[in-house]
């Protein structure tokens, strides 16, 4: 489901991918570790945002490694076929003969955590604080609701748009 302001069906795929990295790669990195600080600000006693801590910690690790594959591995790649498509020649196949393995290995990270992120909304009753909860409670479940919002939008974005475009240029001008 994509409620997004931006209509990025339209956009061209280079810029969709510049987007990931700056808007959300950067935003998960900055973030998310000021929100598992004040979510393990809060966690002592309450069985509930102990697991959410332990949770998004998991999803924070998870990320990172999944963030560093996409920017050392695939993304430089989808650069120099979009370039290759752009200026009309071919490109070589990737290294591990096509892209359509690490993007099955992205689109499987991604199910996992959007299977996390729906636990942490269950956990937070839809990303409500209960009756009575401190600010910082408030605070905690509004940037996990966010976090999670940015999550989806980056999601839809690579699965949705870029990985389909990527494996049609691969299939018209991997030579």
């Amino acid at each position: 489901m994509n409620t997004s302001r931006h209509q990025f069906t339209e956009w061209p795929t280079d810029l969709l991918i510049d987007y990931a990295l700056k808007v959300h790669h950067r935003g998960i990195r900055e973030a998310g570790p000021a929100l598992h600080r004040l979510i393990h600000s809060i966690k002592e006693g309450d069985p509930v945002m102990e697991e959410i801590s332990e949770l998004f910690g998991e999803s924070l690790n998870d990320l990172e490694n999944h963030l560093l594959k996409e920017e050392q591995v695939l993304f430089p790649y989808l650069y120099d076929m979009l370039e290759a498509q752009r200026q009309g020649g071919q490109i070589g196949p990737m290294h591990c003969g096509s892209i359509s393995f690490p993007i099955g290995v992205m689109m499987t990270e991604h199910d996992g955590e959007v299977e996390r992120h729906q636990r942490i909304s269950k956990l937070t009753n839809g990303y409500t604080a209960p009756e009575g909860a401190s600010d910082t409670y408030r605070q905690v479940v509004e940037g996990l609701k966010e976090f999670s919002a940015n999550l989806h939008e980056h999601i839809h974005i690579e699965n949705d748009i870029i990985f389909p475009r990527c494996q049609t240029i691969e299939n018209e001008i991997v030579g």
